[in-house]
């Protein structure tokens, strides 16, 4: 059945802008920087298009629900029952995975710029437990939540990026024609991997919305988010160039480490490290949440699902890529391909099932 809390569409936006800002934040600058060169940030804005585009078949799927179908119902319906729950549970295990390498990079994150020398599992298990809680329950305590954060979160990225400003060089940044092509569109692929992961959760999310919900609002988010990451990208890159950015394993909190505020304050990384735990706490618990109702088709609405997914992706987290070396190979290539695997493949796949089933 549908959601019986429901909220708005601005909301949910809350919800997913906050989420975005984990992966953004992990692959853009670094990411683009390797692939594009200089003009990684030009790469961002180039994405957007495509990013849109997505979103639109996503959302015209979302809309082939009935009056009170929820979006696993109607992916069953697509698919058929038994089949479509088979898919629904194949997507649920990757969300769970995805849970569990979002605590992963958390921890990493802390490990690179505040606590060197910490183990791992000192950060992913009060985190894992924090989502997992969170996750059991509906969606509309994580949207109020967002919708607190956002401007919190967003302030302290506009606040770096007007301190930077001294910092970044022109020369690193053009001019990006000689470069060619090539590795201009190829540097668009971190930023669909982080828009195809958001816009997916917000398709499973949408089942809860009230009131009039138009996919224009989406497509502004989207558009806000993507400049915002393009300027932040191009701080990086015009502070650091193309190449520094590429090797450095955090750039973003590296930037911050060379800022000083209001002539007094500096190596505020470990405050803002910290207040981006807030993005990981959201992100973790939205997969569980989405991946519990995945998964609930195949498994049947049993009490003890919540709490059999939280420590499933605990057990991953803690397990998961235990040297640094390891976990930056996931997350800049296995991760990105099984993601691209289940938003380009398998959901199109599944709304493709249903039009020839003439079932959608």
């Amino acid at each position: 059945m549908k959601c019986d809390k429901p909220y708005t569409l601005g909301q949910l936006l809350a919800l997913c802008s906050v989420m975005a800002l984990t992966p953004a934040l992990r692959l853009l600058p670094g990411a683009s920087a390797a692939l594009a060169g200089r003009g990684g940030w030009l790469s961002i804005l180039l994405a957007l298009p495509a990013a849109v585009a997505y979103g639109a078949f996503l959302w015209r799927f979302g809309q082939r629900r009935r009056e009170g179908e929820s979006l696993p119902a109607l992916w069953q319906r697509a698919a058929g029952e038994t089949f479509g729950a088979v898919l629904l549970a194949l997507c649920g295990l990757w969300l769970l995975f995805y849970a569990a390498f979002t605590l992963r990079d958390s921890a990493q994150r802390l490990i690179d710029t505040v606590y060197p020398h910490a183990d791992r599992r000192l950060f992913v298990l009060p985190l894992g437990l924090a989502a997992a809680v969170a996750g059991s329950g509906d969606a509309r305590r994580l949207v109020r939540c967002a919708k607190l954060l956002l401007p919190l979160l967003l302030g302290a990225v506009a606040l770096t990026l007007l301190f930077a400003l001294p910092q970044m060089h022109a020369d690193n940044l053009l001019p990006v024609a000689g470069q060619g092509a090539r590795p201009i569109l190829k540097g668009t692929l971190p930023t669909l991997d982080v828009a195809a992961l958001v816009l997916v959760l917000l398709l499973f999310l949408s089942d809860g919305l009230t009131g009039e919900a138009r996919y224009r609002s989406v497509a502004g988010r989207i558009a806000l988010l993507g400049t915002l990451m393009a300027a932040l990208t191009a701080a990086v890159i015009g502070a650091f160039g193309h190449e520094l950015t590429a090797r450095l394993s955090q750039p973003y909190f590296s930037l911050v480490r060379n800022l000083v505020f209001f002539h007094s304050l500096e190596r505020i990384e470990a405050l803002l490290a910290a207040l981006w735990i807030f993005s990981d706490f959201l992100l973790t618990a939205a997969l569980l949440l989405v991946a519990r109702r995945c998964l609930a088709p195949l498994c049947g609405k049993n009490a003890w699902l919540p709490a059999a997914a939280g420590a499933a992706a605990l057990l991953i987290a803690c397990l998961l890529a235990p040297e640094a070396a390891v976990f930056e190979r996931l997350s800049l290539r296995w991760i990105p391909v099984a993601n691209a695997a289940v938003c380009l493949l398998l959901i199109p796949g599944v709304y493709a099932l249903g039009r020839l089933r003439k079932r959608l």
